[in-house]
């Protein structure tokens, strides 16, 4: 048996048995032994939808999400039916159900229901009704052999910052996009507790790591793509790599980065991505423009295969930032690099109007000793300790800071309108 294989055997094995002290899920009660990874995903408008989300191994019968309205516990409930999408990749077939949602006003609470079992009730927020977005911001969540680094992060937190809106994953969720044990034991490591897996709003980003085939070579995201049901984007070559959504006074824009793992489809990515985000950016009328991609816009010792340097503006950087400079975008957040940078930067110069550029990670337990960059205003120790970013933003205001898992503050910067 190799090494792989006796790994997702293992994986295999706790979540039949439902082994509580090696991952909480069962504990929690969110789950049954037919619906895996219960989750709730970003719409195009979070105040108003939902997307519940779970996989199974089972093509299940009678299956429902039921949306109970807060203080109608004896009450009607609603029904709605999923769609679904088979998956077999890793000696492994799957079933991956989701379905749309309305937030009830005041709040409200789910569960999924089949012929054979039901979920527990999961508390749904109440409707977004002020003007202060609060969000998480995760990168390099990836991990080797385990993933218990990114389950402390994870869930420390969302023990800091219960009130989030949202929590990002900003590229590389797992170390290979292929494997059925990675994608197992990185969202394992997101349930028990208070399981915000279930209880909050995820918002996922394409990296590198999605497009890693069993061997390491690239191949199409297919398990990210079918894991993630995200908001229309308009394409037809490439939903679901990059899309938008408003919450409040904050338009949040979702790109991919992997142009190099796409091939000879990368130039049409790009081209692709950069006439949306034309089109995208100009149509918002929040006054926040906030970027989520996951190569960063600086070379840090990587070697860049179209201009052949390994310091400087990236080939990613040299496709976006003078269109950044042109859409007036305020923040930037990447990963890709494994440490924590604040640059801010217009014209290719560091200048204090300039777009804000924040590098973060690693918020699993990959850790690197990343050279420095003549824009870097900021920076983690070398190598930058597991961290994240916790942001706040009024209509007049944009709040963030960079936290480490043993709470040391790394940065505070905030932007005035």
């Amino acid at each position: 048996m190799t090494r792989r294989s006796f790994l997702q055997t293992a994986m295999n094995a706790i979540l039949t048995m439902g082994i509580g002290s090696l991952f909480s899920s069962r504990t929690a009660g969110a789950v049954s032994n037919d619906i895996h990874h219960l989750r709730q995903v970003i719409t195009k408008n979070p105040n108003q939808t939902r997307i519940i989300q779970w996989d199974s191994p089972h093509l299940l019968q009678d299956i429902c999400v039921e949306l109970r309205h807060a203080g109608e516990q004896q009450g009607r409930t609603e029904l709605f039916s999923p769609a679904y999408a088979s998956l077999a990749q890793d000696e492994e077939a799957q079933f991956i159900y989701h379905a749309e949602i309305p937030l009830p006003a005041g709040g409200g609470s789910y569960r999924v229901t089949h012929a054979g079992g039901r979920t527990a009730w999961i508390p749904l927020s109440q409707e977004h009704s002020n003007t202060n977005v609060r969000a998480l911001f995760f990168s390099d969540s990836q991990c080797s052999e385990r993933y218990d680094v990114w389950q402390q992060v994870y869930h420390t937190a969302w023990q800091r910052h219960s009130a989030a809106d949202f929590a990002a994953i900003v590229g590389d969720l797992t170390d290979n996009g292929e494997s059925s044990w990675h994608w197992c034991s990185f969202f394992a490591a997101m349930e028990g507790a208070e399981n915000p897996l279930a209880r909050c709003i995820h918002v996922p980003v394409l990296g590198n790591h999605e497009y890693y085939g069993l061997n390491w070579t690239a191949t199409p995201p297919a398990r990210y793509l079918r894991t993630f049901a995200l908001p229309d984007n308009g394409s037809t070559e490439f939903r679901g790599h990059y899309y938008s959504f408003d919450l409040d006074n904050v338009h949040f824009i979702i790109l991919d980065t992997q142009f190099l793992e796409l091939g000879m489809r990368g130039e049409a990515l790009k081209r692709e991505q950069l006439d949306w985000l034309m089109r995208d950016v100009k149509g918002s009328t929040a006054p926040w423009k906030v970027v989520l991609m996951h190569k960063d816009i600086l070379s840090y010792g990587e070697y860049q295969t179209e201009t052949g340097i390994t310091t400087g503006i990236s080939d990613v950087g040299r496709v976006f930032l003078d269109i950044f400079d042109a859409l007036g975008i305020d923040l930037v957040i990447s990963g890709h690099v494994h440490s924590y940078r604040r640059r801010q930067i217009r014209a290719r110069q560091t200048d204090e109007h300039g777009t804000l550029y924040l590098l973060t990670g690693p918020a699993g337990n990959q850790y690197f000793n990343v050279p420095a960059e003549r824009y870097d205003l900021a920076a983690a120790p070398n190598p930058a300790p597991s961290n994240y970013l916790y942001m706040e933003a009024d209509k007049h205001q944009l709040s963030i800071r960079c936290e480490a898992l043993d709470g040391t503050i790394l940065d505070v910067i905030s932007l005035h309108k």
